[in-house]
């Protein structure tokens, strides 16, 4: 993590609307660089919002309806590049919820 970056999601997030309810393109923003926005306390709404999508099967968790689910709803965000949408899914799409 440096400094730059950190500054950049802040700057960034700062300029983005602060409604109530997190957007797929801020949870992008967020979650391309996690050690980041971790410090952040505005990338918190986005990443809550991303990993508040679970689903279930027979009541217990799981990990590829839950990736299927936050895939769906990361790509509601028209900008960005799809290869940072993969690498956010690769990373994050499958697990519950990181520590942060």
């Amino acid at each position: 993590m440096n400094k730059r970056s950190t500054l950049l999601i802040l700057a960034i997030l700062t300029a983005i609307s602060t409604s109530a309810a997190a957007s797929p393109c801020g949870a992008e923003l967020c979650l391309s660089d996690f050690n980041a926005a971790k410090m952040a306390a505005a990338c918190k709404p986005e990443m809550d919002d991303f990993f508040s999508i679970k689903r279930t099967k027979h009541g217990k968790f799981s990990p590829s309806r839950t990736y299927q689910a936050r895939r769906n709803w990361l790509y509601q965000c028209d900008s960005g590049n799809t290869a940072q949408k993969e690498d956010i899914m690769s990373k994050f799409g499958h697990i519950y919820k990181p520590s942060y």
